[in-house]
């Protein structure tokens, strides 16, 4: 039995690259075009081209395609779109809205005229103030002057970690990551927050610390 000759070989594999670049996709699907990338090809750039040309043709033909079958909404039956019954049991919830409604106005107005059933003032005796009070106001101002001295020495310490380093270092390693990477990374967004905040959260902690401080 004889081999097929080599650039039978090559031909095949031509049009399994072709073929493949035809189910090429952006966007959503792009991570599942890694395959196609990591096959051999004799040049890179005219290779994407071709494939962006496939995948354009592809685009405008499933655009122009028309369809064969009629999808629109069925016509609606006349007693479908007055629908006088559900109209009927509106009106009446509403008569009968507007009647509590008016029973509930007769009412409010009748206790606004008198004075009402129930007498609300108190004739109770009024007490002292408690003897503890004194005692428990001197007992909150210390508290809270405890409180402001540790705040003051929190305020006054200088911090441990060098978070400038640590700003320098974060940068340098997502530049080398950048190059090194084909498929970029795309940084998570939190609440309309940039791509270098949302990477490197701890910098908008220290950056509060440091306002705060004022150092």
């Amino acid at each position: 039995m004889v081999d097929p000759p080599t650039t039978s070989i090559l031909g095949h594999i031509t049009e399994l690259i072709a073929h493949i670049g035809h189910i090429y996709c952006d966007g959503v699907t792009r991570t599942m075009d890694r395959g196609r990338k990591a096959m051999p090809v004799q040049n890179k750039a005219c290779m994407e081209r071709h494939v962006q040309r496939c995948q354009e043709r592809h685009q405008q033909k499933l655009r122009d395609m028309k369809c064969s079958i009629d999808n629109e909404c069925p016509r609606a039956a006349s007693h479908l779109k007055n629908k006088a019954k559900k109209n009927a049991i509106l009106e009446d919830k509403c008569v009968q809205i507007e009647a509590e409604n008016r029973i509930l106005l007769e009412k409010m107005s009748h206790i606004m005229r008198t004075k009402g059933g129930i007498d609300c003032t108190n004739d109770s005796v009024n007490y002292s103030h408690p003897l503890s009070r004194e005692r428990r106001k001197r007992e909150l101002q210390r508290i809270t002057k405890a409180n402001q001295k540790i705040l003051e020495r929190i305020e006054s310490a200088r911090p441990t970690y060098n978070h400038k380093k640590w700003e320098e270092e974060a940068k340098r390693n997502n530049d080398i990551l950048q190059n090194i990477c084909e498929f970029k990374p795309q940084p998570v967004r939190r609440n309309d927050r940039s791509d270098e905040d949302s990477m490197f959260g701890y910098m908008d902690f220290y950056q509060s610390t440091k306002e705060h401080t004022g150092k």
